[in-house]
């Protein structure tokens, strides 16, 4: 008969990674739902379906676990070069708009900026993990768009920024409260239009 190395996993039981991306999964579910303040580390580990032992072993407080869900939050794509400032436009916001994950991206985001307001911690938070990426996403484009002689010359980068994410801010607020507003079901030709009307050369 065979001998199990020790180093053999026993049959049915989660591994290490897979406990990890649990965890972060409930943290994150947690921290939308209930908020930093509501949620606690009994009930992370209640919705990952795991042991405080395991969540405790890994991350020692609510902060440091909600640090670790920031930082795998940043992960952003670069738009890649489509040839046109037009064309990487209508990318970028068709990776947003419309996509089966938009609502529950507003919510996060949502209930981040609740968060931020008068905590300095959390702010420092989102400056690092989700702003700072996201704006060097969007300032690669802009700069790319320059560099092809597309946009306004006298146009900072960060206006056509602000012009391009107000878009997309807009449309998760009322994504979220589910307002009636008139858009059409062709929204992201519509604002491509609207932002390279303001912003292109």
């Amino acid at each position: 008969m065979k001998k199990q190395s020790r180093s053999a996993r026993p049959r049915g039981r989660p591994s290490s990674a897979a406990i990890d991306r649990a965890l972060i999964a409930a943290a994150l579910e947690e921290f939308t739902v209930r908020g930093y303040h509501a949620m606690s580390m009994e009930s992370i580990a209640a919705r990952a379906g795991v042991s405080k032992v395991s969540l405790y072993r890994r991350w020692s407080s609510k902060l440091a676990i909600v640090t670790e869900v920031l930082r795998f939050l940043s992960e952003v794509t670069p738009v890649k070069d489509h040839g046109s400032l037009a064309a990487d436009i209508r990318a970028l916001l068709k990776e947003y708009i419309g996509s089966s994950t938009a609502k529950s991206a507003a919510k996060i985001f949502m209930r981040m900026m609740g968060e931020i307001s008068g905590n300095p911690e959390f702010l420092a938070l989102y400056r690092t993990h989700l702003l700072a990426p996201r704006l060097a996403q969007l300032r690669s484009l802009v700069e790319r768009a320059r560099a092809r002689k597309e946009l306004r010359a006298n146009l900072p980068t960060d206006v056509a920024c602000a012009m391009i994410a107000g878009s997309l801010f807009l449309y998760y607020l009322t994504l979220l409260a589910e307002a009636e507003v008139d858009m059409s079901s062709n929204l992201v030709e519509q604002l491509t239009r609207a932002i390279l009307s303001g912003i292109r050369k």
